[in-house]
């Protein structure tokens, strides 16, 4: 999900420490479950929750496929880095550990296999060292999109969150009148008054390094938990005592419940293409995990956890909540519950979570936008990359925040293109021209973190699903 992509450029352990599988998959878990999940509820009654069921089925699997891929691609790029010669910096300084020959290391097991992944190398690594400059090019373009509608959607989600906070009873459902929220300010300016704030207080961190400290990851994990666990009790705890929150607040009878819809799967399909990616980070989680033998058995338990755990989300708010009063921030339609505090706590989920991913997201969007606009070998003034590149991954979301406060659209837009990108196409082309490098450097020596799904034929079948996927959502903002 979007929430909390770890850096581009890293943002993962970087200090040679390292953590159990178990510990890695809690990582995982954590990247993929997301603030992304709380748009889904209302795209899944759309759908109908039998289509929607399936939908998400199906795009659990193929995430699953395509990051299968990145580790064997992962993995073919550590290959290479051995073979690069050694820079060897003075030739007083022998290293204390003499490196085993690659010969050896070919035919030794798969412990220390030529293809063991000990070496960080992020996407745009692997894209420079197998894509053609064309390819890398449009690399980048693909992070860039990606990233800056990720941007968007945080800036608006964040202000919104706020104004059903500070506004709350002033708000009808499905919009608001001209009432006035604070003092004179009508419920409507609000809004704006919360981005400007936001713009002024979060955008300034854009423009420095700031490290994802640990402390703050726990304790958005913690939230995060908490959050979703509550939201699901409370809709379980409605649905049995089938009472709602007020007069107004009716629980639906199961028959009127949509059970399919295809008119409402491009609309699931763009918001839910988001929630289970966590490709662009693979590279920072994995590395670290100590033991990598059971790499595989590691994300299926994930990806089929997450599933279990989007449908449930899914299901209970779809029995739970009329179709028509589903909120595009599912936290928001908690606002009326009884305890004011656990209604201002879900309300605040969203803006606690985001503010604190806002950053690391910038950061990554500054540093690609870096690559792809500055070249190597040119000296530009220092204020470009100081000033000017930060400004430029922040200014046009905050002017796209001023301009529309329709997250859905936002999200389906960017999400399905971009998304289909880094989540499918880019990683089934790396592991596609890694294979093809590979094979031509060390031969057919066995890869331990070779993908399960090793014919070509998974390569084109997901080649083809991301053209279907195109094409879906395509017809989708035609229709809308």
């Amino acid at each position: 999900s979007s929430s909390s992509s770890s850096s581009m450029a890293g943002g993962g352990v970087d200090d040679g420490s390292t953590y159990s599988p178990l510990v890695g998959g809690m990582f995982v878990f954590n990247l993929i479950v997301g603030a992304g999940a709380l748009a889904m509820p209302q795209a899944f009654s759309e759908s109908g929750y039998i289509g929607g069921l399936v939908l998400i089925a199906v795009l659990a699997f193929c995430s699953y496929v395509t990051v299968t891929f990145m580790v064997e691609a992962m993995s073919i790029a550590n290959a290479f880095a051995r073979r690069k010669p050694k820079h060897v910096q003075s030739s007083a300084v022998s290293p204390l550990i003499a490196d085993k020959n690659d010969s050896e290391l070919m035919e030794s097991g798969s412990k220390d296999s030529i293809y063991s992944i000990s070496k960080r190398t992020e996407m745009a690594e692997m894209a420079q060292d197998f894509f053609p400059p064309w390819g890398v090019k449009l690399f980048y373009l693909c992070i860039i999109i990606y990233l800056y509608g990720d941007l968007c959607i945080y800036v608006v989600a964040i202000p919104k969150s706020l104004q059903s906070v500070v506004c709350g009873e002033n708000m009808t459902v499905k919009g608001y009148q001209s009432s006035n929220c604070m003092g004179s300010i009508s419920t409507h300016h609000s809004y704006y008054l919360f981005l400007t704030f936001f713009a002024l207080t979060i955008g300034p961190f854009c423009f420095f390094n700031v490290q994802k400290t640990k402390l703050l990851q726990i304790f958005t994990t913690a939230m995060r938990w908490v959050t979703f666990i509550l939201m699901i009790t409370i809709a379980i705890v409605g649905i049995a005592s089938h009472k709602g929150f007020n007069k107004d607040d009716k629980i639906p009878s199961p028959s009127k419940i949509k059970m399919f819809d295809i008119r409402g799967l491009p609309i699931l399909f763009g918001v839910a293409i988001y929630s289970f990616m966590c490709h662009h980070s693979l590279p920072s989680l994995v590395v670290p995990i100590s033991n990598k033998t059971h790499l595989t058995r590691v994300f299926v338990v994930d990806f089929l956890l997450i599933l279990f755990f989007y449908s449930l989300l899914c299901f209970t708010a779809v029995f739970r909540f009329k179709a028509s009063s589903l909120e595009d921030l599912y936290t928001l339609n908690f606002e009326d519950f009884s305890s004011a505090f656990v209604s201002y706590f879900l309300a605040l989920f969203p803006v606690v979570t985001l503010s604190a991913n806002f950053p690391i997201i910038a950061i990554t969007l500054r540093n690609n936008l870096r690559e792809l606009l500055i070249p190597k070998d040119k000296v530009l003034p220092a204020w470009i990359n100081k000033i000017g590149v930060p400004l430029l991954a922040i200014a046009p979301p905050i002017l796209i925040g001023f301009a529309t406060e329709d997250v859905q659209f936002l999200v389906s837009f960017t999400g399905s293109y971009a998304g289909v990108g880094i989540q499918y196409v880019i990683p089934a082309l790396l592991c596609y021209m890694g294979r093809k490098l590979a094979i031509k450097e060390f031969g057919h020596t066995r890869n331990p973190h070779r993908s399960v799904f090793s014919g070509n034929v998974w390569i084109y079948g997901t080649l083809v699903w991301s053209l279907v996927c195109v094409v879906l959502v395509t017809i989708n903002h035609i229709i809308k």
